[in-house]
């Protein structure tokens, strides 16, 4: 069977050699999300992933960054990974990094010992979507894991020298809950090391079990005002030395900067607590026209 789905990648893979690994997802049941619904969960074969290497080698230097594409491929058995790793060192023996995305429990299912294997074969970073560190909303969302459970596989990570970006969505609870979401996540990453943070603004997507939750009833969107009154209360509690990287379509407001950097941290939160100050609920609302959003 052929691969069907899209190929997508984070923005800081924008210069990366980017190879097809898998589509699909292994999970596939977080309430908001749409994009690997409808692919079955395949991974390509190290043959495969070879004849692709060599197609794109004459184009890209010796020592490129290499992304794997896919939801999830760190779910892959770890003889996988390091079977696309003995590739990939075959024929660019001196690549700067390997990154791909995982899920939480993608990792309790490695062992220390194989953590620190792919990471020794090169597996620099991982890409994985914490997005809340709030225990009901994980639950309402029905994302597969606990706050504690993110919080002891990335101490796992951070003990094997694996670099990790995090993803945090603004608003994912719903209405009224931004307060507590922004404090409880904070606190989940003042216990780890994320090289970087991301977020992105909840959106609705149709044809999601989100969108049938609001429908009924179930769920209230919050409003751009609480969103970013919720990334002010997060930045406000973040304490750990990390990267904050907010340019993203789908946020009301953009920022990137280094949190230890203090003053322009307290630039940032000067500026957030100005815009809501001075501006209206239909300006915020502005900011981003989500209705009209149909991919992320």
């Amino acid at each position: 069977m052929e691969f069907s789905e899209p190929a997508m990648r984070p923005p800081q893979e924008a210069r990366s050699l980017l190879l097809r690994a898998t589509q699909g997802c292994t999970y596939n049941a977080c309430h908001f999300c749409y994009v690997s619904r409808g692919y079955p969960f395949m991974a390509v074969t190290p043959e495969q992933m070879e004849k692709e290497v060599i197609a794109h080698k004459p184009f890209f230097p010796a020592n490129t960054a290499i992304y794997l594409t896919g939801s999830n491929p760190f779910a892959l058995p770890t003889q996988t990974l390091k079977n696309y790793l003995s590739v990939l060192r075959r024929h660019f023996p001196h690549f700067e990094a390997l990154s791909m995305q995982s899920r939480i429990d993608d990792i309790s299912r490695k062992t220390s010992e194989e953590l620190q294997q792919l990471r020794e074969m090169g597996l620099a970073q991982l890409y994985i979507g914490t997005e809340n560190g709030n225990d009901a909303v994980l639950q309402l969302m029905n994302k597969g894991h606990s706050q504690a459970q993110a919080v002891e596989q990335l101490l796992r990570l951070d003990e094997a020298g694996i670099a990790y970006t995090t993803f945090y969505v603004l608003g994912l609870g719903g209405k009224g809950t931004g307060k507590a979401c922004g404090e409880a996540t904070a606190a989940m990453f003042n216990q780890v090391h994320p090289r970087r943070i991301t977020t992105t603004g909840m959106t609705i997507f149709p044809d999601t079990p989100l969108a049938d939750m609001v429908a009924l009833g179930q769920f209230t969107e919050a409003s751009e005002r609480e969103k970013i009154e919720e990334l002010l209360v997060f930045l406000e509690h973040l304490k750990v030395d990390t990267f904050y990287d907010g340019i993203h379509y789908l946020n009301p407001l953009n920022y990137r900067f280094a949190n230890a950097n203090v003053q322009e941290k307290n630039r940032v939160l000067a500026d957030i607590r100005e815009t809501l100050r001075n501006s209206s609920d239909k300006d915020l609302e502005l900011m981003v026209n989500r209705k009209q959003m149909r991919s992320l």
